[in-house]
Formats: C-alpha cells, structure tokens, sequence
C-alpha cells in the first residue's frame, strides 16, 4: 500500500532534508557532501531526498534562495520597527545587517559565492528562476518599505541594489579570507598579509560605501 503524505508532512521532510545539507555545509566543502551522505543523517534513503529535490544543486539553490527570501523578510520586520529612519541610522543599519548576515546566516553567503560556477550548471533553471522572482518581489518590499521610513532617501530600486552590493562585499572577503586553509583545514602556514578580519572589514567598506554613494548623490542633485 502506497504511503500517502499531508502537505505539512512533505514539507517538513523537505526541510529536514535541507537542515541536514545546512548543517554539513558548516563543516565541510560542497564537493564533500552528497545526497546519500544527507540522507545517512537523517535516516531516510537516498532515494528519498530526490522525490523533493531532482540533483544536488538544486537542494543547496534552493537553501540560498529562500534563506535569502528570510533575510529579506526578517529585515522587513526590523524596519517597520522604525518611525523613521534618516541617512545615519540607515547607514548603521546596513553596517549592523552586514554583521548579522555574516555571523547568522553564514552558509547563504558561502552559497551565494559558488552560485554561478556550480550550483547553476546542474539546477533547474525553471525552477530556480522561480524562485529568483520570488526572492526578486521581496526585495522590491524591502526598497519601498525603506523609502516610506526614509521619506525618499534613494528610490525602491537604490535600495534594493545595496543589498546586492552588500552580499558582493561580503562574498569577496570571505572568499578571501580562507587563504590559510584548504578544504576547511587549517594550513601550517601563516600569511599575515592575507588576513581578513571579515566583520570588521566587511562593516568597514560597507560604511565606506554609502557613505561615499549617498554623497556622490548629492553633489549631483
């Protein structure tokens, strides 16, 4: 007899299978995991985890996608907690969030950096155009909920495109900072003219650049 499963009893299968690949990921490089190794941890068979997800890339496209879709959305709730928000406290804000979405949401921001030269080879684009647009709608709410509280500071599009920048920042020191190990381990060698302080430095040039782009914006009002 065939098992039939509720919605809620799929989607949380669903979930537990991304919790595992998440909680993988902390720990070890992309190329380590694989679906079996997924399954193992949850005590499902492999079989299993491809009735929701079709390949590899498609779990950890969609783990980005929709964590970011959280970020977004917790974000939202963080603004409406403003009556009003002038160019310094949205300055500190997006410094603030930078460390947040470093320290809380870590395995977005390595995602995000392998996002074009592999998840994409062997996603579903159909399905992760999707979702892109799902993710896409949430950032227009966060750009218009952040010229509401604002009174205009940028427009919806300004605002929604420093998040973007915001996420490039990130991924390229990150991606920079691990140059004293491989694969997750620790190399006996020391380069301290490589070290990146990824919090400190990521919040630095993210002030840096508002602050510049805000005045550049001014000069040419």
């Amino acid at each position: 007899m065939t098992n039939i499963y509720t919605l809620d009893q799929k989607n949380a299968k669903r979930q537990a299978i991304m919790n595992a690949a998440v909680r993988l990921f902390k720990t070890k490089g992309y190329s380590e995991i694989t679906m079996k190794r997924i399954a193992e941890t949850i005590g499902i068979s492999k079989g299993t985890t491809f009735n929701y997800f079709s390949t590899k890339e498609d779990l950890f496209m969609s783990i980005l996608l929709e964590s970011y879709q959280q970020f977004f959305a917790d974000l939202l709730i963080k603004i409406d907690g403003y009556e009003s928000i002038d160019q310094k406290t949205y300055i500190n804000f997006m410094v603030e969030q930078t460390e947040n979405l470093i320290q809380n949401y870590d395995v977005l921001v390595r995602l995000n950096s392998i996002r074009g030269p592999i998840l994409e080879g062997n996603a579903n684009m159909d399905e992760t155009v999707v979702k892109r647009n799902d993710l896409y709608e949430i950032s227009k709410k966060l750009g218009q909920k952040l010229v509401e509280k604002t009174n205009g500071l940028l427009n919806q599009m300004q605002f929604s495109h420093m998040f973007v920048i915001q996420s490039g920042i990130i991924s390229g020191l990150m991606n920079m900072s691990s140059l004293a190990k491989f694969n997750h381990e620790d190399l006996k060698v020391d380069y301290p003219d490589f070290e990146i302080k990824l919090v400190p430095e990521a919040q630095q040039q993210m002030r840096y650049y508002l602050t510049e782009y805000l005045k550049e914006l001014k000069k040419n009002e």
